[in-house]
């Protein structure tokens, strides 16, 4: 796998907006974070554009400020503003030309949710990236979180998940493999394309997933469909962050009798991998109204970055954790 290297203190973060708009006043916020690490912050040329109350500019725009950054030697890092649902128009970005300049200049890609499928088709074509928070509300998680990932990023010790982390044995093992961390859904929208992370890539994968927003009917059809692909036995490991808001209005009856973690064990079950469930990824629990400003304070404040693409062993049992076992930077 072709990894960044570790940044140093004067190096430079390229913020795109390449999904959803966002808004300017907790982005800013968060970029304050970052400046106290010693970084400095290049905004994205469209980062705070709109087109109505959905995408952050057009798709033109938001291809031009992500090659921008890709192209611009100064930019070490490319952080995702946010996600949201409009990711796909900037696939035309990612051609060959492109693709090669990234294999021979890697730089660090972060984010989640919609921005998943950029992560993809860097695991596609044996790049490493980082599934962890996006810019825009790096200020509201917790200390640690913050702390994961600047210790990532900056070539310092960063050993896995362990014990302490709010983890669940589900289905007993062990498993190494090469870590993806994934939105359920967008690694199903990348399914048969040419950034299938499942169809290429490199070597076994233990799988990180997370999700939010659906019902468990679909949760249902898309973890038979993840162990359907013609490469799941890619798929050593298993691992579930936080499933946020996951109910069920098609068929309440049914969807009152199993929760979404029961599901998802009753499905794995058949494949013969390990399982566990830890809620210390993932989207917001809190972010949801009435009252998310005060009820962020109450809920988990913990985004423990996945880096993608870096091997790993995922030990369930009594004790579950998760160890690296490499280098997250190029030294």
């Amino acid at each position: 796998m072709i990894k960044p290297r570790a940044l140093k203190v004067g190096d430079t973060v390229g913020v795109v907006a390449p999904s959803d708009a966002v808004e300017r006043e907790g982005l800013e916020r968060s970029a304050e974070v970052i400046k106290k690490w010693g970084l400095k912050v290049k905004w994205g040329k469209h980062v705070f554009a709109k087109v109505g109350d959905f995408m952050a500019g057009t798709a033109e725009e938001r291809i031009e400020d992500l090659k921008t950054m890709i192209f611009d030697p100064d930019v070490k890092v490319i952080w995702a503003a946010a996600g949201g649902y409009a990711a796909t128009e900037i696939l035309p970005a990612f051609n060959k030309d492109t693709i090669a300049h990234l294999r021979q200049n890697p730089k660090w890609f972060i984010g989640y949710s919609d921005v998943c499928l950029i992560l993809n088709i860097l695991a596609s074509f044996k790049m490493t990236a980082l599934m962890g928070p996006s810019l825009w509300g790096l200020s509201d998680w917790d200390r640690e979180s913050r702390e994961t990932i600047r210790k990532m990023l900056f070539g310092e010790q960063v050993t896995g998940i362990d014990e302490r982390s709010k983890w669940k044995k589900a289905i007993v093992g062990e498993a190494e493999g090469r870590m993806l961390g994934e939105d359920l859904e967008l690694l199903i929208l990348s399914f048969g394309t040419r950034f299938d992370p499942i169809a290429y890539g490199e070597g076994d994968i233990i799988l990180a997933l997370e999700e939010l927003d659906i019902e468990k009917s679909t949760l249902q059809r898309q973890i038979d469909i993840v162990f359907s692909h013609k490469r799941a036995n890619r798929i050593k490991g298993m691992i579930v962050g936080r499933l946020v808001n996951i109910k069920e209005l098609s068929y309440p009856e049914w969807g009152k009798k199993l929760s979404p973690q029961e599901l998802i064990v009753r499905r794995v079950k058949k494949f013969g991998i390990p399982l566990a469930f830890c809620e210390d990824f993932g989207h917001a629990e809190w972010d949801y109204p009435p009252f998310a400003d005060i009820k962020k304070y109450f809920y988990n404040r913990k985004f423990l970055t996945i880096p993608n693409g870096i091997r790993a062993k995922l030990t369930v049992g009594d004790k579950c954790k998760l160890e690296y076992l490499e280098d997250i930077c190029d030294k």
